[in-house]
């Protein structure tokens, strides 16, 4: 780890324009790859896991035959319903050709097809029952004709009824209202006060560009046609999946320009007044949003995009990066206060700081680059572009930076030169009660680590998305919809295929009984009727009958049977007969009708639990012929993969834990100069948890990364304190503090600025980040500053003993 940093620096000193146009070059083409990146986000938790995982492979599958999974969905509601059908009907109309929409649905076909259907959509039983009753009938008018017949003076003749079938059909499919007669052919508002139109969207969830479009052209299509034109109360909300990502991607947006504003202005605001410098502050933001450039412009070519974890980085990386040049420019100021000539200040600062620097940075990164080793992309995408980013952030304060000061030296646009030395740069000192420091310290240590086990894990999802937006209209979708909305589904190849599925699942959801998660389970098939040939078997029986026998009908029984005969010239259904509006849901994204299986829950999957106990009931099913079929959803995908990132993080806390203690030992060559500087980063961990047993923070999805995140930057402070105080030799803590743990309250102070962007974000995975690594920050600083000075303030004690 030995650099020249002497030939560096005359380097430097001699071809400061050149290096500051290179880097200037290098900063516009990756920023064009940079703009690229902050344009592609992805929202959907498949994304957080490797593409060769099962359920994600099958999800993939899913996504490239069937497309978007659910319907987008216009809720339009007014004081005029038939106005509002007028509406949705030339809305429908407006949006049938759109190359973004596969297919809609205006109607609701599916009670007009059991009324037209109603003796193939009947229970075989039943049929059978009314033929029975039709020949016990029959047969009973012919013995009445015989001469040998008599009736006893008991017995109470009865007369063709069929009254308590009709009871039974009536209640299954329910009682309707008033407006569900008259406008039984659309779906309707739960409230019965808003009509809704069904899209099924060409692209899938995961495409942000292709979801923005979509709703794009659906607003400008409405805004075109005007639903105050028809009635000045109508009102339209749309709901689905489709909007809930594209409403993510806002928020997300909003929350990065804020985040980043927030985050540069505070930290140059702390810098200013820190150095009581403004052109220096940005000599030292300018080199940094260079080394941003060139990061994400190396991930967008790397990784490609970002995700719900990774988005918040541009904020992160700004804090973090900004530390190496307050080391700098701290030390340069210092050096040329005590009279020290340009070149001369630069070569003690990059020599001495920038060898600290580069033990921290390599240390870091190392440690974030070790996070790729984990399955879950929250980790290994987050400690590549955090590791990336550092190590970019360290070659611009230790090159750029300098040529930056080299030139305003040179214009003297700054002026560091003091005629007197500052006698604080002089005054050592001791550490003053260690022993009490480490008394206090070991206190809240252990009060930490004994609640340690107590921590509990936020599995509601609900409380990890934004708010939903507040909307005038007044209307919730019915169950039928709601149900259906996210499914797990299963990919079968034919009608046998999809109808074993079908029966496995029911027979999973019977032997689980009420302790099952499954609500129901269907497939296109399942619109048909069951058992068609032998009820049209049986029809053709009564019809037979009928026709046969319609003589030995009295006027008021020919009445009952004259109902029948509509129903009794009907054919065998298939999926071509049926209304485009009941087969849409399952249709390819090129039109055609598909075998898959869609398996809804009986629980709220917005509760990870719910969602690991329906993900482990369906997603392997095998059918008796011996054939496995494999389920797949985003709520499987949630499920898959809350279980990698609790196994993944506990690894990563172990690996980079691992890493940053190899490199100590490589750098330090001391197992007890090691021991002493992870005492604090060990300490401030702890602390970080008792934290949040205090005031019940919960670990979640995303706050996780925070602990790799605290390791990987908390380490730093202690190699400076520990790289200054070897450096300027015994009984010298006091003048450690007052330099390098000013600038390390500088630094913390910046990095904590760069976090503290994420917390008032309207998003609250990004608020949790920023929470939880606040803490951690002010932590790892706290203990730097006390326990590590304790410890070698009593070792220096006992070592001059």
């Amino acid at each position: 780890m030995r650099i020249d940093y002497q030939k560096l620096v005359n380097y430097i000193y001699h071809h400061y324009i050149g290096i500051i146009l290179l880097a200037a070059v290098c900063s516009v083409f990756s920023g064009f790859f940079a703009v690229k990146l902050a344009k592609n986000i992805k929202t959907d938790f498949a994304d957080l896991l490797p593409n060769d995982y099962e359920s994600v492979r099958e999800l993939n599958r899913i996504k490239a035959r069937v497309g978007g999974i659910g319907p987008l969905m216009v809720v339009i509601t007014g004081d005029d319903m038939d106005k509002a059908i007028d509406f949705m009907l030339v809305l429908a109309d407006s949006l049938e050709k759109s190359p973004l929409i596969s297919s809609l649905s205006r109607l609701d076909n599916k009670r007009e097809l059991i009324e037209a259907n109603r003796l193939l959509y009947m229970d075989l039983d039943d049929l059978q029952e009314i033929h029975a009753r039709l020949d016990d009938h029959v047969e009973l008018q012919k013995l009445k004709q015989s001469p040998l017949y008599f009736a006893l003076d008991d017995e109470e003749e009865e007369g063709l009824n069929f009254s308590d079938i009709e009871d039974k059909y009536r209640k299954r499919n329910g009682e309707t209202t008033g407006i569900e007669q008259k406008y039984g052919q659309y779906v309707l508002t739960k409230e019965g006060n808003g009509v809704i139109l069904r899209l099924y969207p060409a692209g899938v969830i995961t495409d942000v560009k292709f979801s923005q479009a979509l709703l794009e052209n659906l607003d400008q299509t409405i805004e075109s046609i005007d639903p105050k034109r028809f009635h000045p109360s109508l009102e339209y909300v749309y709901k689905g999946s489709f909007k809930n990502s594209a409403n993510q991607v806002k928020i997300i947006m909003q929350d990065l320009k804020s985040t980043a504003t927030y985050s540069i202005l505070g930290v140059l605001l702390l810098i200013t007044v820190y150095f009581r410098q403004v052109l220096g502050s940005l000599f030292i933001t300018l080199p940094l949003l260079m080394s941003l450039a060139w990061t994400f412009g190396v991930t967008y070519l790397a990784i490609g995009s970002l995700n719900m974890i990774t988005v918040g980085l541009f904020a992160i990386l700004f804090g973090l990066g900004i530390d190496f040049g307050i080391h700098i420019f701290a030390r340069y100021r210092e050096a040329r206060r005590r009279g020290t000539g340009i070149e001369e200040a630069l070569t003690e600062t990059v020599v001495h700081t920038g060898s600290a620097l580069t033990t921290t940075a390599v240390t870091t990164s190392v440690a974030f680059y070790s996070l790729l080793l984990t399955d879950f992309k929250g980790f290994s995408e987050f400690g590549f572009i955090v590791g990336t980013g550092i190590l970019f952030s360290l070659v611009a304060m230790v090159v750029v930076c300098p040529a930056f000061i080299v030139l305003a030296e040179r214009f003297r646009l700054i002026s560091l030169q003091r005629k007197e030395i500052p006698r604080h740069l002089l005054r050592k000192g001791r550490y003053p009660m260690p022993w009490i420091t480490l008394f206090l310290g070991a206190i809240a240590t252990a009060y930490s680590c004994f609640h340690t086990f107590d921590l509990e894990f936020e599995y509601d999802f609900s409380k990890l998305k934004p708010a939903p937006e507040v909307s005038v209209n007044k209307a919730s979708l019915p169950a039928s919809l709601k149900e259906g909305r996210s499914p797990a589904i299963v990919l079968t190849e034919s009608y046998e295929e999809a109808m074993a599925v079908v029966k496995r699942v029911k027979e999973i959801k019977a032997a689980k009984g009420d302790s099952s998660t499954i609500l129901n389970v269907k497939s296109v098939y399942s619109v048909l009727p069951k058992k068609q040939d032998e009820k049209l078997a049986t029809i053709g029986e009564i019809r037979a009958l009928l026709d046969r026998e319609e003589r030995r009908f009295s006027d008021d029984e020919r009445a009952e049977v004259d109902s029948l005969r509509p129903y009794l010239n009907v054919k065998k259904l298939t999926l071509y007969d049926l209304p485009a509006d009941l087969t849409n849901e399952f249709k390819s994204k090129d039109g055609e009708i598909l075998n898959f299986v869609a398996i809804n829950s009986s629980v709220q999957l917005k509760d990870g639990l719910n969602a690991i106990r329906f993900a482990e009931e369906i997603r392997r099913i095998e059918t008796p012929s011996g054939n496995l079929y494999l389920a797949s959803s985003s709520h499987v995908i949630i499920a898959e993969m809350l279980k990698v990132m609790l196994d993944d993080s506990t690894l990563a806390v172990i690996l980079t834990l691992s890493v940053v203690t190899l490199v100590l030992l490589i750098d330090l060559r001391s197992f007890v100069d090691t021991f002493l500087v992870l005492t604090p980063l060990l300490a401030a961990l702890a602390w970080v948890t008792g934290f949040m047993y205090v005031f019940d923070i919960k670990l979640n999805l995303y706050n996780m990364v925070a602990f790799p995140t605290i390791i990987g930057m908390g380490i730093d402070n202690g190699v400076h304190i520990f790289h200054r105080y070897r450096e300027t030799g015994k009984g010298s803590l006091r003048l450690v503090l007052r330099t390098t743990g000013m600038a390390l309250l500088a630094t913390s102070l910046t990095t904590m600025v760069g976090f503290s962007g994420l917390v008032p974000a309207i998003h609250p995975a990004l608020t949790s980040i920023g929470v939880l690594s606040l803490v951690g920050l002010g932590s790892c600083f706290i203990a730097s500053v006390t326990l590590l000075p304790a410890l070698l303030q009593i070792r220096e004690r006992y070592a001059t003993a």
